[in-house]
């Protein structure tokens, strides 16, 4: 009859190999589901927001910068509305639930409204007022976003891997 300690070893080795089996994909999964009900900090909640208000503010300002403010004699006001609305709505509901991702790559998103404004400028300088909105708003959704995704990522223990 085999003794007690050699039933206890055998039950870890079993344990042992159950979790070697394991692949790093459901380590991961398991890894993330531990961290993903962690509260957001202080600073998080704040970049997040200044996120939010940049976000929001390009989406009103844009119409009525079109369509009230200076309308275009050339073109269809509401054609180009909509053409420089339809990049927004992509990272809507990720920024709405505050998902760290989707704060990463929307920072791609701000810097075409970023050149916009710069680029306007250049071109309309009597527009002067809605450009400098346009390059605030987009500014705070670029670093706003930036600094939720660092942040957050941080917390949740995501990186990118080391190269060795």
């Amino acid at each position: 009859m085999p003794s007690d300690n050699y039933l206890e070893n055998k039950k870890t080795i079993q344990t042992e190999s159950v979790q070697e089996a394991m692949t790093s994909e459901e380590n991961i999964e398991l890894e993330n589901t531990e961290f993903e009900n962690l509260a957001p900090t202080t600073k998080m909640v704040y970049a997040h927001r200044i996120t939010l208000v940049g976000y929001w503010g390009l989406i009103f300002l844009i119409p009525i910068w079109n369509i009230w403010w200076y309308p275009s004699e050339l073109y269809s006001n509401k054609s180009i509305t909509l053409f420089l609305l339809f990049p927004l709505i992509f990272p809507m509901f990720g920024l709405l639930k505050g998902k760290a991702y989707t704060h990463a790559w929307s920072g791609f998103i701000a810097v075409i409204y970023i050149c916009h404004g710069l680029a306007t400028l250049i071109t309309a300088f009597n527009e002067i007022i809605p450009i400098i909105l346009e390059v605030v708003f987009a500014s705070m959704f670029l670093f706003g976003g930036m600094y939720f995704a660092r942040w957050r990522g941080e917390q949740l223990g995501l990186q990118l891997p080391k190269k060795k």
